[in-house]
């Protein structure tokens, strides 16, 4: 069984057992190392796209800025940070649109460090991965036709910043934002139950 059609078939059975409702045709946007992207259409699995950002890179950029070594640290410090002191923002740049909520994306990741704490930049962090995969994902929804995504993988898993971020900006772009709990272990529950 391929790795896509085992997190197809497995996001699909973790969902079900979560009570969560997955439409037939729908986007599987599997954040672990890095972030596959998956068109599920009537159980059938095609890989549409994805990016190198991912678990990996707040690992790593997380062991280069803080010299933490693993990955629930940097998770850890972005859940007591805020990276609007950090991020140049929409509303920074064009101050008309301070009431609204396009006023809090982001313009340049990085670009404003009013504040160099920890928390915030680790925040910076998540924030820099989750904007990017959001815009790819709803990119690729927006190509294939379809409202809902569906986010799993290990990445998410005790991650509330990130998945804070993700829930956000994908409702902000129009699309409907589907997360798994159980998803880092979608694929190892398709291909054991393709297995038995």
């Amino acid at each position: 069984m391929s790795e896509f059609d085992a997190w197809g078939r497995g996001a699909a059975l973790v969902a079900a057992a979560e009570g969560v409702v997955l439409p037939p045709d729908y986007l599987l946007v599997s954040l672990g190392t890095g972030t596959s992207i998956l068109h599920v259409r009537e159980g059938r699995v095609e890989r549409v796209g994805g990016t190198a950002l991912g678990g990996g890179t707040v690992v790593g950029l997380g062991r280069l800025l803080f010299g933490v070594e693993s990955f629930a640290e940097v998770a850890t410090l972005a859940a007591g940070g805020d990276r609007r002191g950090v991020d140049l923002l929409v509303g920074d740049v064009y101050r008309g649109t301070a009431s609204s909520i396009a006023s809090q994306l982001t313009a340049a990741s990085f670009a404003k460090l009013d504040s160099l704490a920890a928390p915030d930049v680790a925040h910076a962090l998540m924030g820099l991965v989750a904007e990017n995969v959001v815009l790819i994902a709803g990119a690729l929804a927006r190509g294939v036709g379809v409202e809902a995504i569906a986010y799993c993988g290990s990445t998410l898993t005790e991650n509330p910043a990130l998945r804070d971020i993700v829930g956000e900006i994908t409702t902000f772009f129009g699309n409907r934002p589907l997360f798994l709990a159980g998803g880092a272990y979608a694929g190892a529950v398709g291909a054991a139950a393709h297995a038995g």
